[in-house]
């Protein structure tokens, strides 16, 4: 599969962008025909952003390939996504853009923003991860959260599903970990995510955005220490001033080193 985050529209090169389609879409670099987008498609959320992005999905709709797709923090409202408000009209555009996604054959349920995906022997269970939880209601500035409506719909749906033998993917666009000078945020309260999904189902890798770096770790999470593997995606979009820019190719059965395509 080809794994990308933080296209961030609006700020990117088509350079960049054309060279992630030609390589998702090859069927000798991309044999097992899924492409991941990890949040981040837009800058601002703006109408021509969100124009381009669709176009993106149609390419690679048209070209068959599977799609396992999350919204950002960036999706919904301007560089700062929902820290201070909600921003309806962005709201509208993601949900539109997910309509062909969601109508995949391979999609197995939907609720709100999230998906299960089934590809063959792998399930992918994406999770939107920008939700501003209790602390906004207070009047607090607040945001990255999964919620726990969230992780319970996935694990119902996983529990009501035969997943035996298959390997399961979390894809968001926050990460559960949180390392020491890194200005991205990490997941509030990740433990419920760890105990009622990775441990309970045996998760094998998670999958995020968001940091604009490729990471890869046979590792474990960050409170209760259950092995995973840890693939954090990077970005090909200018914006990014700190990091090499690029994207994924991981192909099955996803246990290997993958290779970082840098640009």
């Amino acid at each position: 599969m080809v794994c990308i985050s933080d296209i961030h529209f609006g700020a990117n090169t088509s350079a960049h962008i054309a060279r992630f389609i030609e390589t998702a879409c090859d069927p000798a670099l991309n044999p097992d025909r899924i492409v991941i987008i990890a949040g981040d498609m837009t800058q601002h959320a703006t109408e021509p952003e969100y124009r381009d992005a669709a176009e993106l999905l149609r390419k690679l709709l048209d070209a068959g390939l599977r799609v396992v797709l999350t919204p950002g923090n960036h999706d919904f409202g301007d560089w700062i996504g929902e820290y201070l408000y909600t921003n309806h009209a962005a709201r509208n555009r993601y949900r539109s853009l997910t309509e062909p996604v969601f109508n995949q054959k391979e999609i197995i349920a939907v609720e709100d923003y999230d998906s299960i995906m089934r590809c063959g022997s792998n399930i992918f269970v994406s999770l939107r991860s920008t939700h501003r939880g209790k602390a906004h209601s207070l009047g607090i500035i607040g945001i990255n959260r999964i919620r726990e409506k969230q992780v319970a719909w996935a694990a119902s749906q996983l529990k009501s599903m035969d997943a035996t033998g298959a390997m399961l993917h979390l894809v968001t666009h926050r990460s559960l970990w949180k390392e020491s000078g890194d200005r991205h945020k990490g997941l509030y309260r990740p433990d419920y995510i760890e105990r009622n999904l990775l441990e309970r189902f045996r998760f094998h890798s998670v999958i995020h955005g968001h940091n604009h770096r490729y990471l890869f770790a046979c590792t474990s999470t960050p409170r209760l220490g259950i092995p995973v593997i840890r693939l954090s995606l990077p970005t090909i979009s200018g914006r990014n001033r700190k990091n090499r820019i690029g994207f994924v190719r991981w192909n099955a059965p996803y246990r290997e080193i993958p290779e970082f395509v840098m640009l």
